[in-house]
Protein backbone atom coordinates (compact mmCIF):
# COMPACT_ATOMS: atom_id res chain seq x y z
CA UNK A 1 0.00 0.00 0.00
CA UNK A 2 1.68 3.55 -0.93
CA UNK A 3 2.64 6.24 0.85
CA UNK A 4 -0.28 8.38 -1.98
CA UNK A 5 -2.51 5.88 -0.97
CA UNK A 6 -3.06 5.82 2.47
CA UNK A 7 -2.93 9.87 2.77
CA UNK A 8 -5.64 9.61 0.44
CA UNK A 9 -7.63 7.20 2.40
CA UNK A 10 -7.16 9.58 5.63
CA UNK A 11 -8.25 11.88 4.01
CA UNK A 12 -11.16 10.51 2.44
CA UNK A 13 -12.21 9.24 5.74
CA UNK A 14 -11.66 12.48 6.99
CA UNK A 15 -13.97 14.33 4.71
CA UNK A 16 -16.63 11.64 4.61
CA UNK A 17 -17.18 12.27 8.64
CA UNK A 18 -17.41 16.01 8.49
CA UNK A 19 -19.59 15.59 5.31
CA UNK A 20 -21.63 13.06 7.11
CA UNK A 21 -22.18 15.28 10.02
CA UNK A 22 -23.08 18.06 8.61
CA UNK A 23 -25.67 16.14 6.87
CA UNK A 24 -27.00 14.55 10.48
CA UNK A 25 -27.30 17.90 12.13
CA UNK A 26 -30.31 18.79 9.33
CA UNK A 27 -31.43 15.23 7.64
CA UNK A 28 -32.47 12.84 10.38
CA UNK A 29 -35.14 15.42 11.68
CA UNK A 30 -36.26 17.27 8.58
CA UNK A 31 -39.39 15.64 8.77
CA UNK A 32 -39.90 16.17 12.36
CA UNK A 33 -39.05 19.98 11.72
CA UNK A 34 -41.58 20.15 8.95
CA UNK A 35 -44.41 18.79 11.29
CA UNK A 36 -43.23 21.35 13.79
CA UNK A 37 -43.91 24.07 11.25
CA UNK A 38 -47.07 23.17 10.30
CA UNK A 39 -46.61 19.61 7.65
CA UNK A 40 -49.03 17.40 6.82
CA UNK A 41 -48.59 14.08 5.93
CA UNK A 42 -48.68 15.18 1.78
CA UNK A 43 -45.49 17.55 2.98
CA UNK A 44 -43.53 14.32 3.57
CA UNK A 45 -44.54 13.02 0.24
CA UNK A 46 -44.39 15.99 -1.58
CA UNK A 47 -40.88 16.75 -0.36
CA UNK A 48 -39.17 13.29 -1.92
CA UNK A 49 -40.91 13.15 -5.58
CA UNK A 50 -39.38 17.35 -5.66
CA UNK A 51 -36.01 16.21 -4.82
CA UNK A 52 -36.56 13.55 -7.80
CA UNK A 53 -38.06 15.98 -10.57
CA UNK A 54 -35.12 18.74 -9.30
CA UNK A 55 -32.24 15.43 -10.07
CA UNK A 56 -34.15 14.75 -13.16
CA UNK A 57 -33.07 17.67 -14.44
CA UNK A 58 -29.96 18.13 -13.52
CA UNK A 59 -28.28 15.23 -13.30
CA UNK A 60 -27.35 14.29 -16.72
CA UNK A 61 -26.82 18.16 -17.79
CA UNK A 62 -24.26 17.93 -14.89
CA UNK A 63 -23.01 15.11 -15.79
CA UNK A 64 -21.89 16.46 -19.24
CA UNK A 65 -21.20 19.47 -17.78
CA UNK A 66 -18.40 17.43 -15.25
CA UNK A 67 -16.85 16.02 -17.64
CA UNK A 68 -15.37 18.57 -19.45
CA UNK A 69 -13.96 20.02 -16.75
CA UNK A 70 -10.46 19.54 -15.58
CA UNK A 71 -10.06 20.06 -12.55
CA UNK A 72 -12.86 17.86 -10.84
CA UNK A 73 -11.57 18.04 -7.63
CA UNK A 74 -12.07 22.02 -6.83
CA UNK A 75 -15.69 21.61 -9.23
CA UNK A 76 -16.64 18.90 -5.90
CA UNK A 77 -15.49 20.92 -3.36
CA UNK A 78 -17.47 23.84 -4.30
CA UNK A 79 -20.82 21.68 -4.19
CA UNK A 80 -20.33 20.74 -0.92
CA UNK A 81 -19.28 24.35 -0.11
CA UNK A 82 -22.80 25.32 -1.86
CA UNK A 83 -24.86 22.60 0.44
CA UNK A 84 -23.98 24.18 3.28
CA UNK A 85 -24.81 27.64 2.34
CA UNK A 86 -28.18 26.10 1.26
CA UNK A 87 -28.46 24.25 4.55
CA UNK A 88 -27.59 27.40 6.32
CA UNK A 89 -30.46 29.23 4.98
CA UNK A 90 -32.68 26.80 7.12
CA UNK A 91 -31.83 29.21 10.16
CA UNK A 92 -33.62 32.18 8.49
CA UNK A 93 -37.17 29.84 8.32
CA UNK A 94 -38.34 30.79 11.54
CA UNK A 95 -38.35 34.04 10.93
CA UNK A 96 -40.49 33.72 8.18
CA UNK A 97 -44.42 34.47 8.47
CA UNK A 98 -46.08 31.18 10.00
CA UNK A 99 -48.04 30.37 6.35
CA UNK A 100 -44.93 30.61 4.32
CA UNK A 101 -42.73 28.34 6.78
CA UNK A 102 -44.05 25.16 5.61
CA UNK A 103 -43.19 26.27 1.10
CA UNK A 104 -40.04 27.94 2.19
CA UNK A 105 -38.54 24.72 4.12
CA UNK A 106 -39.94 22.47 0.68
CA UNK A 107 -38.10 25.04 -1.53
CA UNK A 108 -34.87 25.03 0.19
CA UNK A 109 -34.68 21.10 0.19
CA UNK A 110 -35.90 21.30 -2.79
CA UNK A 111 -32.83 23.86 -4.11
CA UNK A 112 -30.66 21.84 -2.27
CA UNK A 113 -31.33 18.65 -4.13
CA UNK A 114 -29.29 20.90 -7.07
CA UNK A 115 -25.89 20.83 -5.67
CA UNK A 116 -26.47 16.85 -4.26
CA UNK A 117 -27.39 15.72 -7.33
CA UNK A 118 -23.62 17.53 -9.25
CA UNK A 119 -21.91 16.19 -6.23
CA UNK A 120 -22.91 12.57 -6.68
CA UNK A 121 -22.14 12.01 -9.84
CA UNK A 122 -18.87 14.24 -9.53
CA UNK A 123 -18.21 12.59 -6.03
CA UNK A 124 -18.63 9.11 -7.52
CA UNK A 125 -16.29 9.87 -10.71
CA UNK A 126 -13.74 11.30 -8.72
CA UNK A 127 -13.66 7.88 -5.74
CA UNK A 128 -13.15 6.14 -8.82
CA UNK A 129 -10.47 7.73 -9.98
CA UNK A 130 -8.53 8.50 -6.49
CA UNK A 131 -9.64 4.49 -5.85
CA UNK A 132 -9.06 2.36 -8.97
CA UNK A 133 -8.93 -0.54 -6.27
CA UNK A 134 -9.99 -2.33 -2.80
CA UNK A 135 -13.31 0.23 -3.80
CA UNK A 136 -15.71 -1.84 -1.58
CA UNK A 137 -12.76 -1.67 1.41
CA UNK A 138 -12.55 2.17 0.68
CA UNK A 139 -16.25 2.47 0.92
CA UNK A 140 -16.59 0.39 3.88
CA UNK A 141 -13.78 1.89 5.84
CA UNK A 142 -15.15 5.46 5.09
CA UNK A 143 -18.53 4.59 6.51
CA UNK A 144 -17.26 2.50 9.37
CA UNK A 145 -15.84 6.05 10.95
CA UNK A 146 -18.81 8.13 9.22
CA UNK A 147 -21.10 6.27 11.64
CA UNK A 148 -19.14 6.05 14.62
CA UNK A 149 -19.06 10.03 14.68
CA UNK A 150 -22.44 10.09 13.57
CA UNK A 151 -23.45 7.56 16.06
CA UNK A 152 -22.32 9.49 18.76
CA UNK A 153 -23.86 13.37 17.29
CA UNK A 154 -27.00 11.82 16.48
CA UNK A 155 -27.45 10.03 20.11
CA UNK A 156 -26.15 13.35 21.72
CA UNK A 157 -28.42 15.53 19.64
CA UNK A 158 -31.81 13.52 20.63
CA UNK A 159 -30.49 13.81 24.61
CA UNK A 160 -30.68 17.83 23.66
CA UNK A 161 -34.25 17.76 21.97
CA UNK A 162 -35.27 15.45 25.62
CA UNK A 163 -33.90 17.55 27.90
CA UNK A 164 -33.62 21.01 26.63
CA UNK A 165 -36.78 21.79 24.87
CA UNK A 166 -40.37 21.72 26.54
CA UNK A 167 -42.43 23.86 24.06
CA UNK A 168 -42.25 24.33 20.46
CA UNK A 169 -40.11 27.35 19.89
CA UNK A 170 -37.51 26.05 22.27
CA UNK A 171 -37.37 22.84 19.60
CA UNK A 172 -37.38 25.40 16.97
CA UNK A 173 -34.53 27.48 18.65
CA UNK A 174 -32.45 23.77 18.53
CA UNK A 175 -33.01 23.46 15.06
CA UNK A 176 -31.34 26.57 14.16
CA UNK A 177 -28.13 25.94 16.36
CA UNK A 178 -28.28 22.30 14.71
CA UNK A 179 -28.91 24.41 10.61
CA UNK A 180 -25.34 26.71 12.13
CA UNK A 181 -23.22 23.45 13.36
CA UNK A 182 -24.35 22.28 9.92
CA UNK A 183 -22.95 25.09 8.33
CA UNK A 184 -19.34 24.76 10.02
CA UNK A 185 -18.88 21.08 9.34
CA UNK A 186 -19.77 21.89 5.73
CA UNK A 187 -16.98 24.28 5.49
CA UNK A 188 -14.40 21.90 7.08
CA UNK A 189 -15.63 19.07 4.62
CA UNK A 190 -15.00 21.79 1.91
CA UNK A 191 -11.38 22.44 3.23
CA UNK A 192 -10.56 18.96 3.48
CA UNK A 193 -11.78 17.75 0.19
CA UNK A 194 -9.20 20.31 -1.22
CA UNK A 195 -6.88 18.64 0.63
CA UNK A 196 -7.22 15.00 -1.37
CA UNK A 197 -4.20 14.35 -3.59
CA UNK A 198 -5.82 14.33 -7.03
CA UNK A 199 -4.28 15.01 -10.45
CA UNK A 200 -6.53 16.15 -12.78
CA UNK A 201 -5.85 15.01 -16.77
CA UNK A 202 -8.78 16.59 -19.34
CA UNK A 203 -10.61 14.11 -20.67
CA UNK A 204 -9.16 14.07 -24.86
CA UNK A 205 -12.40 12.40 -26.27
CA UNK A 206 -15.71 13.18 -24.49
CA UNK A 207 -19.07 11.93 -25.41
CA UNK A 208 -21.44 14.04 -27.25
CA UNK A 209 -25.18 14.22 -25.88
CA UNK A 210 -26.88 13.74 -29.43
CA UNK A 211 -26.42 10.11 -29.84
CA UNK A 212 -25.20 9.04 -26.08
CA UNK A 213 -28.67 7.61 -24.95
CA UNK A 214 -27.33 4.51 -27.61
CA UNK A 215 -24.13 4.19 -26.85
CA UNK A 216 -24.48 4.01 -23.45
CA UNK A 217 -27.03 1.44 -23.38
CA UNK A 218 -25.23 -0.39 -25.87
CA UNK A 219 -23.13 -1.73 -23.01
CA UNK A 220 -25.17 -4.83 -21.82
CA UNK A 221 -23.91 -5.19 -18.43
CA UNK A 222 -24.27 -1.64 -17.09
CA UNK A 223 -28.36 -1.98 -19.08
CA UNK A 224 -29.05 -5.03 -17.33
CA UNK A 225 -27.65 -3.32 -13.78
CA UNK A 226 -29.39 0.33 -14.44
CA UNK A 227 -32.65 -1.82 -15.04
CA UNK A 228 -32.53 -3.76 -12.19
CA UNK A 229 -31.64 -1.30 -9.91
CA UNK A 230 -34.39 1.06 -11.50
CA UNK A 231 -36.73 -1.27 -10.69
CA UNK A 232 -35.61 -1.65 -6.90
CA UNK A 233 -34.98 1.99 -6.71
CA UNK A 234 -39.23 2.62 -7.21
CA UNK A 235 -39.99 0.18 -4.28
CA UNK A 236 -37.32 1.66 -1.86
CA UNK A 237 -38.16 5.07 -2.38
CA UNK A 238 -41.57 4.33 -2.57
CA UNK A 239 -40.86 3.87 1.46
CA UNK A 240 -39.31 6.84 2.41
CA UNK A 241 -42.34 8.92 3.27
CA UNK A 242 -44.31 6.07 4.39
CA UNK A 243 -41.34 5.24 7.01
CA UNK A 244 -41.74 9.29 8.10
CA UNK A 245 -45.68 9.11 8.30
CA UNK A 246 -45.58 5.50 10.23
CA UNK A 247 -42.68 6.47 12.40
CA UNK A 248 -43.58 10.37 13.21
CA UNK A 249 -47.26 10.37 12.77
CA UNK A 250 -48.56 6.13 13.48
CA UNK A 251 -46.29 5.89 16.80
CA UNK A 252 -45.93 9.53 17.67
CA UNK A 253 -42.07 9.57 17.65
CA UNK A 254 -40.14 13.12 18.84
CA UNK A 255 -36.59 13.77 18.59
CA UNK A 256 -35.54 11.41 20.94
CA UNK A 257 -37.30 8.43 19.35
CA UNK A 258 -36.00 9.49 15.71
CA UNK A 259 -32.41 9.95 17.42
CA UNK A 260 -32.34 6.29 18.22
CA UNK A 261 -33.92 4.36 15.14
CA UNK A 262 -30.71 6.48 13.65
CA UNK A 263 -28.17 5.29 15.96
CA UNK A 264 -29.84 1.67 16.03
CA UNK A 265 -29.85 1.05 12.66
CA UNK A 266 -26.18 2.95 12.34
CA UNK A 267 -24.99 0.55 14.92
CA UNK A 268 -25.85 -2.49 12.91
CA UNK A 269 -24.84 -1.33 10.34
CA UNK A 270 -21.34 -0.74 11.57
CA UNK A 271 -20.51 -4.40 12.11
CA UNK A 272 -22.11 -5.51 8.66
CA UNK A 273 -20.07 -3.02 6.80
CA UNK A 274 -17.23 -5.03 7.78
CA UNK A 275 -18.55 -8.05 6.80
CA UNK A 276 -19.97 -7.31 2.96
CA UNK A 277 -16.90 -5.83 1.32
CA UNK A 278 -15.47 -9.59 1.83
CA UNK A 279 -18.77 -11.41 0.89
CA UNK A 280 -18.73 -9.18 -2.80
CA UNK A 281 -14.85 -9.92 -3.10
CA UNK A 282 -15.47 -13.73 -2.83
CA UNK A 283 -19.32 -14.13 -4.63
CA UNK A 284 -19.03 -10.66 -6.26
CA UNK A 285 -21.73 -7.95 -6.75
CA UNK A 286 -24.59 -9.57 -8.77
CA UNK A 287 -25.12 -11.87 -5.99
CA UNK A 288 -24.89 -9.62 -2.77
CA UNK A 289 -27.11 -7.36 -5.06
CA UNK A 290 -30.39 -9.52 -4.92
CA UNK A 291 -29.64 -11.14 -1.73
CA UNK A 292 -29.21 -7.25 -0.01
CA UNK A 293 -32.32 -5.82 -2.15
CA UNK A 294 -34.47 -9.24 -0.89
CA UNK A 295 -33.57 -8.23 3.16
CA UNK A 296 -34.53 -4.52 2.23
CA UNK A 297 -37.91 -6.03 0.51
CA UNK A 298 -38.78 -7.10 3.71
CA UNK A 299 -38.28 -3.88 5.85
CA UNK A 300 -41.67 -2.74 5.06
CA UNK A 301 -43.18 -5.61 6.81
CA UNK A 302 -41.05 -5.14 10.17
CA UNK A 303 -42.34 -1.31 10.14
CA UNK A 304 -45.91 -2.94 9.72
CA UNK A 305 -45.12 -5.30 12.88
CA UNK A 306 -43.96 -2.54 14.95
CA UNK A 307 -46.90 -2.02 17.25
CA UNK A 308 -44.45 0.59 19.73
CA UNK A 309 -41.79 3.00 19.11
CA UNK A 310 -39.49 0.81 21.01
CA UNK A 311 -40.04 -2.45 18.26
CA UNK A 312 -39.78 -0.44 16.00
CA UNK A 313 -35.98 1.12 17.11
CA UNK A 314 -34.93 -3.05 17.35
CA UNK A 315 -36.65 -4.02 13.98
CA UNK A 316 -35.10 -0.67 11.93
CA UNK A 317 -31.83 -1.39 13.67
CA UNK A 318 -31.96 -5.04 12.20
CA UNK A 319 -32.59 -3.73 8.69
CA UNK A 320 -29.64 -1.80 9.34
CA UNK A 321 -27.65 -4.91 8.32
CA UNK A 322 -29.30 -4.97 4.34
CA UNK A 323 -29.22 -1.04 4.03
CA UNK A 324 -25.76 -1.16 4.72
CA UNK A 325 -24.79 -4.04 2.35
CA UNK A 326 -27.60 -2.46 -0.40
CA UNK A 327 -25.53 0.83 -0.60
CA UNK A 328 -22.02 -0.45 -0.62
CA UNK A 329 -22.83 -2.91 -3.08
CA UNK A 330 -25.23 -0.67 -5.75
CA UNK A 331 -21.79 1.31 -5.35
CA UNK A 332 -19.40 -0.93 -6.11
CA UNK A 333 -21.61 -2.80 -8.79
CA UNK A 334 -22.55 0.42 -10.65
CA UNK A 335 -18.61 1.56 -10.60
CA UNK A 336 -17.87 -2.30 -11.82
CA UNK A 337 -20.08 -2.08 -14.84
CA UNK A 338 -19.36 1.47 -16.12
CA UNK A 339 -16.11 1.53 -18.54
CA UNK A 340 -13.58 4.14 -17.63
CA UNK A 341 -13.92 6.37 -20.41
CA UNK A 342 -16.83 8.45 -20.21
CA UNK A 343 -17.52 7.27 -16.32
CA UNK A 344 -19.55 10.64 -15.95
CA UNK A 345 -21.79 9.97 -18.42
CA UNK A 346 -22.81 6.48 -17.43
CA UNK A 347 -22.85 7.77 -14.00
CA UNK A 348 -25.64 10.97 -15.50
CA UNK A 349 -28.08 8.41 -17.22
CA UNK A 350 -27.92 5.49 -14.24
CA UNK A 351 -29.05 8.79 -11.35
CA UNK A 352 -31.57 10.33 -13.79
CA UNK A 353 -33.36 7.44 -14.24
CA UNK A 354 -33.00 6.54 -10.39
CA UNK A 355 -34.01 9.93 -10.43
CA UNK A 356 -37.64 9.52 -12.08
CA UNK A 357 -38.60 6.99 -9.85
CA UNK A 358 -37.89 9.53 -6.77
CA UNK A 359 -40.15 11.81 -8.56
CA UNK A 360 -43.18 9.30 -8.84
CA UNK A 361 -42.61 6.29 -6.41
CA UNK A 362 -43.18 8.70 -3.43
CA UNK A 363 -46.40 9.90 -4.72
CA UNK A 364 -48.00 6.25 -5.93
CA UNK A 365 -47.07 5.12 -1.91
CA UNK A 366 -49.41 8.47 -1.16
CA UNK A 367 -51.70 7.43 -3.02
CA UNK A 368 -51.93 3.69 -1.53
CA UNK A 369 -51.62 5.34 1.58
CA UNK A 370 -54.77 7.53 1.46
CA UNK A 371 -56.77 4.63 -0.51
CA UNK A 372 -56.21 2.23 2.04
CA UNK A 373 -54.01 3.73 5.10
CA UNK A 374 -50.53 3.20 6.22
CA UNK A 375 -50.36 -0.61 6.66
CA UNK A 376 -51.61 -1.50 3.12
CA UNK A 377 -49.08 1.37 1.71
CA UNK A 378 -46.27 0.01 3.43
CA UNK A 379 -47.69 -3.94 2.34
CA UNK A 380 -47.24 -2.54 -1.24
CA UNK A 381 -43.92 -1.19 -0.85
CA UNK A 382 -42.53 -4.33 0.10
CA UNK A 383 -44.28 -5.95 -2.92
CA UNK A 384 -42.54 -3.54 -5.44
CA UNK A 385 -39.21 -3.91 -3.20
CA UNK A 386 -39.40 -7.47 -3.94
CA UNK A 387 -40.02 -6.93 -7.89
CA UNK A 388 -36.50 -5.16 -7.97
CA UNK A 389 -35.01 -8.16 -5.37
CA UNK A 390 -36.03 -9.95 -8.44
CA UNK A 391 -34.70 -8.18 -10.82
CA UNK A 392 -31.25 -8.41 -9.82
CA UNK A 393 -31.51 -12.38 -9.25
CA UNK A 394 -32.48 -12.62 -12.50
CA UNK A 395 -29.67 -10.87 -13.58
CA UNK A 396 -27.25 -12.30 -11.21
CA UNK A 397 -28.32 -15.90 -12.84
CA UNK A 398 -27.86 -14.45 -16.48
CA UNK A 399 -24.70 -13.57 -15.75
CA UNK A 400 -23.48 -16.60 -14.80
CA UNK A 401 -24.37 -18.09 -17.29
CA UNK A 402 -23.39 -16.14 -19.75
CA UNK A 403 -19.50 -16.30 -17.68
CA UNK A 404 -19.89 -20.35 -18.01
CA UNK A 405 -20.48 -19.98 -21.57
CA UNK A 406 -17.40 -18.09 -22.01
CA UNK A 407 -15.36 -20.41 -19.53
CA UNK A 408 -16.66 -23.91 -21.64
CA UNK A 409 -15.71 -22.47 -25.11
Amino acid sequence: MSDKFKYNLRIFIIFGVLFELMNVFYSPYAMKFLERIGGNEFHFSLINSTKGIIMIFTALPAAFIINKIVDKQKTTANLVLAMAVIIFSMFFIPMLPANYQVIAFIVILTLLMVPISMFNISYQNITAEIFPLRRARVLSKRSIYTILFTTIVTITSGLIFRNFAQDNSEYIFIYRIFYVMAFIFGLLAFYFFKKIHYIPSETKETLKFKGSFKTVFKNKRYTKFVLSSTIFHFGWQMGWPLYSIYTIKTLGADEFWLSLITVGSAIVMLFSLRIWPRLIEKFGNEKIAYICTFGMAITPILYVLSKSLLVLVMFSSLSGIFTSGTITVLFSDMLEVVPEKNRIIYVGYYNVLTSITLAISPLVGHYFYNKKGIIYALIITCIFRLFGSFAFMIRERSERKYKNINSST
